[in-house]
């Protein structure tokens, strides 16, 4: 049997029904959106909290679970895991290839349902277009409690609110999904996790398909990021972030800084840079923040490093410097011979900015120089160890 329905009929706002349920504002919020008064950490502090962000789970690399499937896709993969921040598939006969990326973090919706569900699609974009993808569309899996509890619904309410804000802003309409209710237990609801799974459109597999590893020694790197904020100094917080949960114990704050005309600006930036054959590399700053996303650079290649060097102007705190996870930031490498290519191509783009960080290294060692003082010395191997170990070392742990 075919059937031929018009979408109109399935979609709220067309002719599906509406079902309006109680909600009200979590009382936790107003406990989680209160900061505590934390010291900043000290410069002799910073290589092993880097170390230990590395091998917390939600940043350690997941390749103790992709090594067990097929990645290949019947000789399709043009870039698979760990090798781009999205996933690329040829498509046979042409030289188009699909990007396909699935994202969420769960504190940020717990923290702000809002501003986390549209950075939840964001993000995915975001990681589409470092890969060489113009986004098209999202599907999604939904993870909440009961909805018959008030505040529940209100969060689902306020995150599905989000996902709508972000997927008008990018043009890329739901295309399905499945909405998970009563993940609970006594103690209490999972994380509110509204899963998005991004599709893009790779046009050109060969010249277009970008990795996040730095590729070239010599290279220059560069951080693209809104014009409307001082990368110095504005929207360096800690709130949120996993460097917050996973040093000092606590998910407080609000989501990190997200403007959905300022995060379009820099993705459409990003692929352009991309499409004119300009920059060797992109990487978006995510989880752990500006340090995590250097760091994973270079874990990224075989032998490759970074020297860096950042110079904060004013009172700044080094946590939200080199942790803080505001949205809207990708890390470029581009070859010195291109740099004014690279400067041209962003001339035509008036609301991002581009700041130089440092050069790529040959000999595959970290090296972050923060205001004349260094902070980070140390090998790829040491990082290395940690990012790629951590899973299995635990779930062997459990298995015993």
């Amino acid at each position: 049997m075919v059937a031929d329905v018009e979408a109109d009929h399935l979609v709220l706002g067309g002719g599906a029904p509406i079902y309006h349920r109680e909600s009200s504002r979590p009382k936790y919020l107003n406990t989680t959106s209160i900061l505590p008064d934390l010291a900043d950490v000290q410069a002799h502090e910073v290589e092993s909290i880097l170390i230990r962000l590395l091998g917390a789970p939600n940043i350690a690399s997941k390749q103790w679970v992709f090594e067990q499937y097929d990645t290949m896709v019947r000789t399709g993969t043009v870039g698979g895991p760990g090798a781009s921040d999205a996933a690329v598939v040829r498509i046979k006969g042409s030289k188009k290839g699909l990007a396909v990326k699935t994202d969420c973090n769960g504190r940020y919706i717990y923290l702000n349902p809002r501003k986390g569900g549209q950075i939840a699609v964001a993000e995915a974009a975001r990681n589409v277009v470092c890969a060489g993808g113009r986004p098209l569309a999202i599907t999604n899996c939904l993870n909440f409690g009961n909805p018959y509890k008030p505040e529940v619904y209100w969060t689902f309410k306020e995150a599905v609110g989000g996902m709508s804000d972000a997927c008008k802003t990018f043009n890329t309409p739901v295309t399905g999904g499945n909405v998970s209710f009563y993940n609970e237990n006594p103690e209490g609801a999972v994380f509110p996790t509204p899963t998005i799974g991004m599709l893009g459109l790779v046009e050109d597999v060969e010249t277009h398909a970008t990795q996040s590893g730095f590729r070239h020694a010599g290279d220059l790197i560069y951080l693209l990021s809104p014009k409307a904020w001082n990368f110095r100094g504005q929207h360096q917080e800690i709130g949120g972030t996993e460097y917050l949960s996973s040093i000092h114990g606590q998910i407080c704050g609000d989501a990190p800084h997200m403007d959905l005309a300022e995060e379009h600006a820099v993705q459409a930036a990003t692929l352009a840079l991309i499409q004119g054959g300009v920059i060797a590399s992109a990487h978006d700053v995510a989880d752990g923040g500006l340090l995590v996303a250097l760091a994973e650079c270079i874990l990224f290649t075989e032998a490759m490093g970074a020297d860096i060097l950042l110079s904060p102007q004013g009172d700044f705190r080094l946590d939200a410097l080199l942790f803080g996870e505001a949205q809207s930031r990708i890390i470029l490498s581009v070859a010195v011979s291109e740099v004014e290519r690279m400067q041209k191509i962003l001339g035509e783009h008036s609301k991002v900015q581009w700041t130089c960080l440092g050069t790529v290294q040959s000999k595959p060692e970290f090296s972050v120089t923060v205001g004349g003082q260094q902070v980070v010395h140390c090998s790829s191997d040491a990082m290395k160890s940690v990012y790629l170990g951590s899973i299995a070392e635990y779930m062997e742990r459990v298995a015993a």
